[in-house]
């Protein structure tokens, strides 16, 4: 059976169905840099921009693939019930190839929230354009970890089936459960590993440090948040006077008595109040806990906070994601976040999105990143000749991929479905 595979990327649909069997005819991907790397791995040159792309050129297919973009849109009341953005709705072209060659099945794959987005309006466009051009549409919510891969990463697989094939439900891939594979058990050994920053490094000792000096059993709630150690101010403080909270202690206890101005007041405010005045509700438990821990451990919490590097706000806080039955950081996978410094559990790797550099996973008894290699193992894609060259580049590319096991298992079924 013949594919195509539209927004190719890395490829994860083509390792997929290459994997099964099938023989990928016509590949699209816009990026110049992926398009390159997908010649180079499977000999295909990809067209580019898919809204450039003639149908009639596209060869005659079985299947075709796509891991489509999701654009929001409005609902506008049009023939075809949305409103494009200046763009265009690249759904539209896949429905537009899909037309003219009408293959046997489509694939697709994207975010969860595609059947919730515009109030489902975008999910009932996709189903009732697929049903219009004669496909009946299939769907299930499949994670990595369900098949046995140690990833937590949520998609809607889609699978429209041409209605002359009468075939009857689809059958999905089957779920296993948890993965049996932890992710500790895929890290690769001797590789030039990209090592953390000395400063990272020293600030998870440091936060280590204050873990053992209190002896915790499990932390009560996500997060500790150490700004809050010596801190009185009203946890909503939007309706006071600079005189009425001139009268409370701000971040690490600092005195705000001497502000002149609400300036003044704000610069020794936590930065998580600034822009309400008020902690946001997300944060208010893991509030109250940390000026609770600080009441019963002063003396550890200030001989620790005057240590802490206060640059940087994110790393002032410490999500707590990890194990209840050890509070040792470097037993876990750590991720460096917007919000905090994050502690996994090190059995199941945070799911892979187009990361920033600082969102990588980190292996901190190591004191290194996840290597592009071991992520690649995450999404199936690790005997690939070629990544992107930058470790950046490569998480970016690997965040963007459809995890290609997960099409191995559909692309199977479907081949089963197909010569039963």
């Amino acid at each position: 059976m013949k594919f195509i595979d539209l927004f190719a990327g890395l490829g994860g649909f083509h390792t997929g169905f290459a994997n099964s069997g099938y023989e990928c005819v016509f590949a699209c991907e816009i990026e110049p840099h992926l398009r390159t790397l997908y010649k180079e791995n499977y000999g295909i040159e990809p067209h580019g921009d898919i809204t450039k792309v003639n149908e009639v050129e596209i060869p005659e297919h079985d299947v075709m693939c796509a891991g489509f973009p999701c654009q929001p849109f409005s609902l506008a009341g049009k023939k075809k019930g949305a409103e494009c953005p200046a763009s265009g709705r690249l759904i539209d072209h896949v429905i537009r190839i899909a037309k003219h060659h009408t293959p046997k099945f489509v694939v697709l794959e994207n975010v969860p929230n595609v059947l919730t987005i515009a109030e489902g309006s975008f999910w009932t466009y996709l189903t009732s354009s697929f049903s219009e051009i004669g496909y009946t549409i299939h769907h299930k919510v499949i994670s990595p970890v369900d098949i046995g891969i140690p990833q937590n990463r949520k998609r809607v697989f889609i699978v429209a089936i041409r209605n002359d094939l009468d075939i009857g439900s689809f059958q999905w891939p089957e779920i296993t459960g948890l993965a049996k594979t932890s992710l500790l058990d895929i890290l690769d050994e001797n590789l030039d590993h990209k090592k953390l920053e000395p400063a990272k490094v020293d600030l998870l000792k440091h936060w280590q440090s204050l873990l053992n000096q209190l002896a915790l059993d499990r932390l009560v709630c996500n997060s500790i948040v150490a700004p809050e150690f010596g801190a009185t101010y009203p946890l909503n403080f939007d309706t006071l006077s600079l005189k009425e909270i001139k009268q409370y202690k701000g971040a690490y206890g600092s005195d705000l008595s001497h502000c002149a101005s609400w300036e003044e007041v704000m610069a020794s405010m936590p930065s998580y109040t600034r822009k309400n005045r008020a902690v946001s509700n997300w944060l208010l438990e893991s509030v109250e806990f940390s000026r609770e821990l600080y009441q019963t451990k002063k003396d550890i919490c200030d001989a620790w906070a005057e240590k802490i590097n206060k640059n940087y706000n994110s790393w002032q806080i410490l999500e707590w994601r990890g194990m209840h039955t050890t509070m040792d950081i470097y037993e876990h996978v750590v991720q460096f976040r917007a919000s905090g410094i994050r502690i996994l559990k090190p059995h199941i790797a945070p799911s892979l999105i187009s990361m920033t550099p600082t969102q990588i996973p980190i292996i901190p008894s190591q004191n290194r990143y996840m290597s592009a290699h071991e992520a690649a193992k995450l999404q199936n894609l690790h005997e690939l000749p070629n990544l992107p060259e930058t470790i950046v580049g490569a998480f970016k590319a690997l965040g963007n991929a459809v995890n290609a096991k997960v099409i191995e298992l559909i692309a199977s079924n479907l081949k089963v479905w197909k010569t039963a």
